[in-house]
């Protein structure tokens, strides 16, 4: 009995991934903030996708824009609120995506004092995205550094962050993406289902690792860039390859190929952490965050599926189960992939 609700544990897991929508992974919105005090006045870039800010307000209807905004971007001092101004709006490209550039501007009642920075855009209310993260980058005199608005985060006071706290926000963050992002997920669960032994998993998801922390590190830096458009369709292909392999046994050369898939994710994860070109201590420090986050998300997926795996092979029904199982996720991937490729 239990090795049959081991069965259905998985398939619950793989069924609920399904019924979410299969792009949730694609059309997470990552925003970017650039924040600089000018004495009396904050200069505050906002960057968010254009195709999402067009489901909330017309970037291109200037008053519409600010009253939006106005509710949503709000700086203060001392508990006082600065006056906000729309300066300009320009659009820009980043890993493909077309992003409205919005500069405000804020007049604030002094230049010395506790600076406040509440946002909350795209707030879960209002129905605009499925998740919206900001990574937000801050100049306050002398206090300089980075952090991030999430659906648990909207407020931040210059002078309370420290690396620490920084730290944890960046790996809170990298738990988030992998476990949220469904052909991540699928990705590694394909490669659990392959996996004959512990120690061979080990070594598959240790060469993950490895692979995903390459691209992710050399992109941070510019070393490369891909586009978007070629990135996903190639992730949701990988899941349905290493399923099929699966499903063939040919799985002999099982590291060189998730080397070559785990590259490919690798880029996927960057594209939510590109925050600047310019390379710093912080910035390192939170793509290591980033990484540790990535890893623990992983972690904890492993803990959830391999012991419902040991349980079903150890069933009379093992090798039907476990090939209903990777037919799943191999036709999440193949669907995955048409609709990225073909259909997007």
């Amino acid at each position: 009995m239990r090795r049959l609700l081991a069965v259905l544990g998985l398939l619950v897991l793989l069924s609920m991934a399904g019924t979410t929508v299969a792009s949730a992974h694609v059309i997470a919105s990552t925003g970017y903030s650039t924040v600089r005090q000018d004495g009396q006045q904050v200069n505050y870039l906002l960057s968010l996708e254009y195709d999402v800010l067009t489901r909330a307000v017309d970037p291109n209807n200037k008053p519409a824009l600010e009253e939006y905004l106005d509710k949503r971007v709000i700086v203060s001092l001392d508990g006082a609120a600065c006056e906000p101004a729309l300066q300009s709006t320009t659009t820009s490209q980043r890993a493909s995506k077309s992003y409205a550039d919005i500069a405000l501007n804020f007049s604030c009642p002094g230049s010395q004092g506790s600076f406040r920075i509440q946002y909350d855009v795209f707030a879960e209310a209002e129905a605009v995205a499925d998740d919206h993260t900001n990574l937000v980058e801050y100049h306050f005199d002398d206090d300089s550094g980075r952090t991030v608005f999430d659906r648990g985060h909207h407020d931040f006071t210059v002078g309370d962050s420290s690396m620490a706290t920084s730290s944890l926000q960046f790996g809170k963050m990298g738990v988030e993406h992998i476990l949220l992002g469904l052909d991540h997920v699928l990705f590694v669960v394909a490669l659990i289902l392959g996996a004959a032994t512990f120690q061979s998993l080990v070594k598959v998801i240790s060469m993950f690792t490895v692979a995903h922390s390459v691209t992710l590190i050399s992109t941070l830096l510019g070393g490369i860039t891909v586009p978007a458009v070629i990135v996903e369709p190639l992730i949701a292909l990988s899941i349905a390859f290493v399923a099929v392999e699966n499903l063939l046994g040919a799985t002999r050369h099982r590291l060189p190929v998730v080397f070559g898939f785990g590259l490919l994710h690798g880029l996927g994860f960057a594209g939510s952490l590109r925050i600047t070109d310019q390379v710093s201590a912080d910035l390192l420090v939170s793509l290591v965050s980033f990484n540790v986050g990535i890893e623990a998300g992983q972690a904890m997926l492993l803990a959830a599926v391999f012991p419902l795996l040991v349980l079903i092979r150890r069933s009379r029904f093992s090798v039907p189960a476990v090939q209903s199982v990777t037919g799943v996720v191999a036709a999440f991937g193949l669907y995955w992939f048409v609709e990225r490729f073909f259909l997007a």
